[in-house]
């Protein structure tokens, strides 16, 4: 994971103690719900990755994975969950980590230097990612991630609405969202849930509501 780009030794220190609320055991309810709209199997980005089963979710359909994570222990401990020994090969942004059975890599370091080594993607998938970043580091993760994607390309982004008013996770706004995308993306919401039930700790830090929110993106 990421906030902003100053911020390295925060995310450290939460893998250090396991502090991942935001890790989730199954894979996220808008990727299996939506996950046709990402199109047929392909080269799909997945934004501060951390230890993601959703990663394994993509790889099992047919897509072509690469993950970017800050965060050494989070790759770490992806890899040796699936008892796997990935190869590790040194690139222009940082080491780019390769399990030797799928077609699945991940790359160790800030989403803001990293570009890919071949074409753009054709698809991004983005859960927990927009809403782990400061603020003010909004803007330019949108332009980012515009630069990854094809023409055509075509992107699922999940976002948090809350009233607790800080973060991370930061809640984002549909007209956040529209602002932020608007000019690189055709915008479509596709479905929202209520998310403060199974996240008791929200409550516990005062908020009221904790809606999930899944958006489609396809690159102008």
């Amino acid at each position: 994971m990421l906030r902003g780009t100053m911020d390295e030794a925060f995310w450290r220190e939460r893998w250090s103690l396991g502090q991942i609320g935001f890790h989730e055991s199954e894979p996220n309810r808008f990727l299996s719900g939506f996950i046709d709209h990402l199109g047929e199997p392909g080269a799909v980005f997945v934004p501060l990755c951390g230890k993601s089963v959703d990663l394994d979710y993509l790889a099992e359909r047919g897509h072509r994975v690469t993950g970017c994570e800050l965060v050494a222990k989070a790759v770490d401990d992806y890899f040796a969950e699936r008892g796997e020994a990935p190869t590790r090969r040194e690139t222009a942004y940082g080491a780019l980590l390769s399990s030797p059975s799928r077609a699945l890599s991940i790359a160790l370091g800030d989403v803001f230097a990293f570009e890919p080594e071949g074409d753009p993607f054709d698809a991004i998938f983005d859960r927990a990612a927009l809403v782990a970043l400061d603020p003010a580091d909004r803007a330019r993760y949108a332009q980012k991630l515009a630069s990854l994607l094809r023409p055509g390309g075509r992107a699922l982004l999940v976002t948090f609405e809350h009233d607790i008013g800080s973060g991370p996770p930061w809640s984002v706004l549909p007209t956040e969202v529209a602002e932020l995308f608007g000019e690189d993306f055709e915008i479509e919401s596709l479905a929202s849930g209520d998310a403060l039930e199974g996240n008791p700790r929200f409550g516990e830090r005062g908020a009221t509501y904790l809606r999930e929110r899944v958006y489609a993106l396809t690159r102008r």
